[in-house]
């Protein structure tokens, strides 16, 4: 490989590095995987992970991993320890030797570094580096410890802190870190015994130890690690308050294998699935309904699995509630697939990118495996063609928001803006005590529509004191129905905050909320808000600030984009070969009116994406030539409407860009 042509510049010079705000770092690590889990799960998740992924025994013999709250008057450790481990091998490193790839054995640079994954060839669960800052952020010091023991009988002990600038790590071997241990364990804990890896949170924060106490880190454990305790009869214990538990397959997670009275099953097994781009390998599809009664939220849907690990649940979109209530299972895939899915895994553990092609297709697969065993075992009687006709408005509403978004960035057809969640709208009077509201995430970039089955995540708020004066607040978070007479749905925070004068909160959340029918069967706009109220003596029960953030469950938001809709018709025989037509809107935009019996849709109809991209091209075709026909076109020159070769090369050049914009997610 040719020498970079930076490093030229770089030779004699004296660089300075660049500060981080390690602590805000942290923090959004922490919240972006509460836009998933709880932070007990997120612990047990990606502590078990790392000590899986390093079993010396394929089949996980010996391996055993052990959580231990240990509580003294004044202080506070969570102990995760594992054994039947390669353990933390190799060497203390020197910041140059991070400059080459890390070879497999170092696990201790690569635990101390940042960002330094394993080799390709071993990578399995935790792939990115960026689990054991979980750990720090499960600290109220930001501070872990960890130890070691070999195979070859060595010791080793280390650190991890954060403070503003920095995030130091230091390390000692033998007895040196034994004794380092004590000291900064007061005592209370002993070097290892046995051989394998320990790390240690100082001071866990409170929902931690609460997770711990009532029983809820027990069920995170057994159920994102059924299938390695079914199958290897893993054994994962949590130690509290001299009590010890072993974590077991939540009981309502039952597969059988065969029909019974209480239970209807589908399985197919080693089936294997055709794409254009690869094939994938299903091991295992595994769906289970429970005749007499609903099962647990936090088991309900198709599990996604990858080696041993739940990472997100697939949902019968399509089904009511009996159905979606009690249907429960798994899918798990060959290794050259797990391999593949990993590429579109997200960086916690937590979720895949359904716009992408495997995991899309995997999707789909499981999504028309659901239907099946609706419609063959449980006497679901569903119309194929509503089925077909909700992914078709899907597919519509995306490309609205995608063509509408793309208009709105070029300048094209401007409307007055939408209302509502989208970030408050107007200008903000200056307050000295304020909250600031985080952009919340939802199904579609861009919309604010939800739709049974989906969820809106990274709920959260903070406030912040700009005055020169205490603030004591009363906060509120919660959902209602809109309008002046909207009623309370749920609360997700209430509590009271002191802040020091010129300084800002915690974000309190994030909060993630799934939309079921059983719970939201109201449809139409619904209300996040933040409130603070003074408690101070002298305005006692003033409102000081309130944030709305507003979207729509089951129903369209008011459109004011260039596209006000679009619609599916069925052309005459003599219009037969015509794509689509656009009309005048009601409200000055355009209807796209699009052919759904012309072949090109035809072939399209069965895949949302791949309609909302064929709309969405279509759309784009229109739009240029809506932006021709102005006086003052923003697409193409003046001298471009006296050129049909410009015109024609232009258009297709900004309907390319847009449609590959679209197809690489940056757009619906």
């Amino acid at each position: 490989m040719s020498e970079r042509l930076i490093d030229n510049y770089l030779r004699g010079v004296e660089v300075r590095r660049t500060v981080r705000n390690w602590p805000e770092d942290v923090r959004a690590i922490v919240d972006g995987y509460r836009a998933y889990a709880t932070v007990p799960n997120a612990v047990q998740k990606d502590a078990i992970q790392n000590a899986w992924s390093a079993k010396k025994n394929k089949k996980g013999k010996g391996w055993s991993f052990i959580f231990e709250l240990l509580e003294a008057k004044d202080r506070k450790f969570l102990l995760m320890t594992d054994q039947g481990t390669t353990g933390l091998t190799g060497r203390v490193l020197t910041p140059e030797e991070y400059e080459i790839d890390l070879p497999g054995e170092e696990r201790w640079g690569r635990f101390e570094g940042v960002a330094f994954t394993q080799p390709r060839a071993e990578r399995t669960l935790g792939s990115r580096g960026r689990g054991k800052f979980i750990f720090v952020g499960a600290s109220k010091e930001h501070t872990i410890l960890y130890d070691a023991l070999r195979d070859d009988g060595s010791y080793r002990f280390g650190f991890r802190t954060v403070i503003r600038t920095e995030s130091p790590v230091a390390a000692y071997d033998g007895e040196e870190g034994k004794q380092k241990l004590r000291e900064m364990a007061h005592n209370l804990i002993e070097p290892l015994s046995s051989v394998g890896t320990r790390v240690i949170i100082v001071s866990p924060v409170d929902e931690l130890i609460e997770g711990l106490h009532n029983g809820q880190f027990l069920r995170y454990i057994g159920e994102t690690w059924w299938e390695i305790i079914l199958k290897y009869d893993a054994t994962i214990k949590v130690r509290t308050e001299g009590r010890e538990q072993i974590a077991t397959i939540p009981k309502e997670f039952d597969l059988r294998d065969e029909d019974s009275r209480k239970f209807k099953v589908w399985l197919k097994r080693n089936h294997r699935i055709p794409t254009s781009f690869r094939e994938i390998r299903v091991k295992n599809l595994h769906l289970v309904y429970n005749v007499e009664k609903p099962v647990p939220e936090d088991i309900r849907g198709v599990t996604i699995q990858r080696d041993g690990m739940k990472i997100c649940i697939i949902q019968p979109w399509y089904m009511g509630r009996e159905i979606a209530q009690r249907l429960y299972g798994y899918i798990n895939f060959d290794a050259d697939t797990e391999e593949a899915l990993l590429e579109d895994e997200g960086i916690e553990h937590y979720s895949y990118d359904f716009r992408s092609s495997l995991p899309g297709a995997v999707k789909r697969f499981v999504e028309g495996e659901m239907m099946r065993f609706a419609q063959e075992k449980l006497g679901y009687g569903v119309d194929a063609r509503e089925v077909r006709r909700q992914q078709q408005r899907n597919a519509e509403r995306r490309a609205l928001v995608a063509i509408n978004r793309f208009a709105k960035e070029i300048g094209i057809g401007i409307g007055p803006g939408r209302r509502g969640g989208g970030g408050g709208g107007g200008t903000r009077i200056p307050k000295e005590i304020y909250i600031e509201f985080d952009d919340m995430n939802f199904p579609r970039q861009g919309d604010l529509r939800v739709n049974y089955g989906e969820s809106i995540s990274n709920i959260k708020a903070r406030i912040v004191n700009d005055s020169d004066i205490e603030a004591i607040v009363r906060f509120k978070l919660f959902m209602r129905l809109s309008g002046r007479a909207g009623r309370l749905i749920k609360t997700y925070a209430e509590q009271d905050v002191i802040l020091a004068p010129k300084h800002s909160s915690d974000y309190i959340g994030p909060y993630q909320q799934i939309f079921q029918l059983a719970n939201f069967p109201g449809k139409g706009e619904y209300t996040i808000v933040a409130k603070i109220i003074s408690l101070r003596d002298e305005d006692k029960g003033t409102e000081l600030d309130v944030e709305n953030r507003s979207f729509y469950l089951e129903e369209d938001p008011p459109s004011h984009g260039l596209f006000e809709k679009c619609e599916p018709m069925e052309f005459p025989e003599r219009a037969k070969m015509i794509m689509a037509e656009c009309l005048d809107g009601e409200r000055g935009g355009l209807v796209l009116q699009y052919n759904i019996n012309h072949p090109a849709q035809e072939a399209v109809q069965d895949q949302e994406d791949d309609l909302a991209a064929y709309l969405v091209w279509l759309m784009g075709h229109e739009m240029c030539r809506y932006d021709l026909l102005q006086e003052s076109s923003v697409l193409f020159d003046s001298e471009d409407k006296d050129n049909p070769d410009a015109i024609l090369r232009k258009t297709l050049r900004n309907i390319g860009e847009f449609v590959h914009r679209f197809r690489m997610g940056e757009f619906g």
